[in-house]
């Protein structure tokens, strides 16, 4: 068979004939001024569209050409990417929340006064490490000037890549004089013990391992996720409850005690699916994703 057209508009075309809904803002040129210019109106038009977007592709038209440039691994030669600058804001740090990963490393977000940064509203933002607090970088240099980030500064925040949101920058002018430097803890607010920094790390962990609650979900949460055995229904929320069940026929503890949760479920009067937020056809479907992964290739 053959193609509708020999090229990328001309195929768009041909699929908006067909029934599909295309892009208006997809335009052919002839000249790099053409294409910067359509960069900037997307670019200036970007809070009002109805999708997100963090750039605009530019694309060789003929399809002929596309196949004889061919790809550079899984880059195709005939298209780039021209990514928009990260859009930023200003609002007022409320906080500081200390996490604990499964590794048990210490991680400082920042509660954030909300404010709309690239048409979403945000409330947390990074702030990496204890250093990146203080002012200094990965490697012991100044960032923003060694001005350090207190809790009640006004703030710059940007989503970088349009994802995560960071604070990149403080507000001198509107620190508030009563405002004190951010004291990082040195114990696990999860579960108490000392949390320490080795020589020539940013960061600083909780020494409780097995002990602390904190790393326990997390590592339960690590186990499910889809990058390791990937259950489905075992979602950040149900790994919350499961973990602090005070049933004994409900509780997960350990990755092995998922694998027990069907058989201690029959033998209990406490059922799952009579639990809030659960019901017969989610706990049906979750004790078949567990039996799917009893055995993982």
């Amino acid at each position: 068979a053959t193609m509708p057209a020999d090229t990328q508009m001309g195929m768009v075309a041909a699929f908006e004939r067909f029934g599909f809904r295309v892009n208006p803002l997809m335009k052919l040129f002839d000249s790099v001024e053409g294409l910067l210019e359509q960069y900037r109106l997307i670019e200036s038009n970007r809070a009002t569209l109805g999708y997100d977007i963090d750039g605009v592709v530019y694309k060789v038209n003929s399809l002929e050409l596309q196949q004889r440039l061919g790809f550079v691994s899984r880059s195709p030669r005939w298209a780039i990417a021209h990514k928009f600058p990260a859009e930023k804001a200003t609002t007022i740090l409320t906080g500081i929340d200390i996490q604990v990963g499964r590794t048990g490393a210490l991680t400082p977000v920042a509660r954030l006064a909300p404010v709309t940064v690239g048409g979403v509203v945000v409330t947390n933002a990074t702030l990496h490490n204890e250093d990146y607090i203080k002012g200094i970088g990965n490697s012991g240099q100044p960032i923003r000037e060694g001005r350090d980030i207190r809790i009640g500064d006004t703030v710059s925040i940007q989503r970088a890549g349009d994802v995560i949101p960071q604070v990149i920058d403080v507000v001198m002018e509107k620190r508030p004089p009563d405002s004190v430097p951010y004291a990082f803890p040195v114990l696990c607010p999860a579960c108490g013990s000392h949390a320490v920094r080795e020589e020539g790390e940013a960061v600083r962990r909780c020494t409780g391992g097995l002990i602390c609650p904190a790393q326990a979900v997390e590592r339960l949460r690590h186990f499910v996720s889809r990058g390791a055995f990937d259950i489905e229904g075992l979602g950040e929320k149900q790994i919350e409850f499961f973990f602090h069940a005070e049933d004994p026929s409900l509780r997960i503890y350990s990755p092995a005690d998922i694998f027990t949760l069907k058989a201690r479920q029959a033998a209990s009067l406490t059922k799952l699916e009579n639990v809030d937020g659960f019901g017969a056809t989610s706990v049906r479907k979750l004790f078949a994703a567990i039996d799917d992964r009893r055995q993982v290739e």
